[in-house]
């Protein structure tokens, strides 16, 4: 996006938020505006430019000139997906502990997983008296990954219906696992609830992650023509002036916290009323966002191999690669987040699909990694000696057919000669 554009998206962000305002259904949110220095009226809240400018600055900052090898990398199997695909069945059903427990061996034994999150959102025989809690205890009894906790505790979920109290309890076991009381030991995901608004249960998990000292990530959901505009730009304007919002409320609550960004919004599908996440359309959606993100210096990942199907066919690999490697062409992004298994746009997941799209990200590195460039000066020998042999069977290495030759285990490239 050119700079002109992305400066302009901005300023229209600054506008919404000062102009328009965010709805904070919280009355210690709009209490802690009002002291901050911003105009509130019922639930709204305005927040002008000067304010956010401070937010901004006191928020940590990310490098983005560092440079790296580009790679694909998986955070966790499914996000959160509270539906599964019974691979052996064809039938779609809700998510129990025993899948909870499988997504959690699959995350640990692949090294592409660098997190652990609930990817089986609140499995239907989870009968903890809180369940918020139980999910993150066994995140943290199956994985010795970091915790990037995507799932957040709800009126259902929580003891009582508690939803503060869970949330609080949930970072505080996690702090107490790793006996770590100084610095956040796990990010909380916070998705606020479009069109412009925080709801209590967001509040309530946003405030308890700040007051545990734990890293925040903030990431809207919104759906085009649905609760955000219909437009691309529309609806990444939006979803901006909401981060922008959240950002500066936890940093009114805790200067120098650590907030990062991301965005799972996309288009919906008119005829259905379904989000669509397969899609070019989201990819630009992300990116968009992620350079204005890059723009003021604030931390953010883009993401990819979703899937909108309900079975694992040519769609759900073809869906799973364009929006895993579309993002490298369009914005100079250095790692892409996968969640493998994805389908029905995030409500359901899949073991098989799992599987395969971890082969896909094998090739996606591969495609990433390029070529060895160097000119070997033992070439013309190497070649003469094939011409001599007729081969280069019994002369080449192994060494250098592995490096610039990837071998997968999973797809078919046995040819013909399999046939009968």
């Amino acid at each position: 996006v050119d700079e002109v554009t992305i400066q302009n998206a901005y300023k229209q962000a600054l506008e919404i938020i000062e102009n328009v305002g965010v709805r904070f259904e919280s009355e210690v949110a709009r209490e802690l505006f009002n002291k901050g220095g911003a105009r509130v009226e019922g639930r709204k809240v305005f927040i002008p430019q000067h304010l956010m400018e401070e937010a901004l600055g006191t928020t940590p900052k990310q490098d983005y000139s560092v440079p790296a090898q580009k790679r694909v990398v998986a955070a966790t199997p499914f996000s959160n997906a509270p539906f599964i695909l019974d691979d052996d069945t064809g039938a779609i059903r809700r998510c129990n502990i025993a899948d909870a427990i499988k997504m959690y061996q699959i995350n640990e034994t692949s090294s592409l997983y660098e997190c652990s999150n609930p990817g089986c959102a609140d499995p239907v025989d989870n009968d903890a008296p809180d369940q918020f809690v139980a999910q993150v205890a066994m995140g943290l009894k199956y994985s010795i990954k970091y915790p990037s906790i995507g799932l957040r505790a709800t009126s259902s979920t929580a003891l009582n219906g508690d939803v503060y109290g869970s949330a609080r309890r949930a970072f505080r076991l996690v702090r107490e696992f790793y006996d770590v009381w100084d610095e956040p030991v796990m990010t909380q995901g916070i998705c606020p609830n479009p069109p412009l608004a925080y709801d209590h249960e967001c509040l309530d998990n946003l405030i308890a992650a700040i007051d545990e000292q734990q890293a925040i990530s903030i990431f809207p959901c919104s759906l085009g023509y649905m609760t955000s505009p219909e437009s691309i730009m529309g609806t990444v304007i939006h979803d901006f002036a909401m981060c922008l919002a959240g950002l500066a409320f936890i940093q009114l609550k805790s200067p120098g916290h650590p907030t990062s960004l991301s965005d799972f919004s996309t288009v919906s599908n008119i005829q259905t009323l379904q989000p669509n996440y397969g899609s070019a359309e989201c990819v630009f959606i992300q990116v968009i966002f992620y350079e204005l993100c890059q723009f003021l210096s604030i931390p953010c990942v883009i993401c990819g191999s979703y899937g909108d199907g309900t079975a694992v066919d040519y769609q759900a690999g073809m869906e799973s690669l364009l929006t895993t490697m579309l993002p490298f062409s369009l914005t100079e992004v250095n790692e892409v987040w996968c969640y493998p298994g994805i389908l029905a746009g995030f409500a359901c997941g899949s073991f098989h699909k799992a599987i395969l799209d971890e082969e896909m990200m094998r090739y996606s590195n591969r495609m990433l990694q390029g070529v060895e460039m160097k000119v070997d000066p033992e070439l013309p020998g190497l070649l003469a000696a094939g011409l001599d042999a007729g081969s280069f069977l019994m002369i080449g290495t192994m060494e250098i057919y592995r490096r610039d030759n990837y071998l997968t285990k999973i797809f078919n490239k046995w040819g013909i000669a399999q046939a009968d």
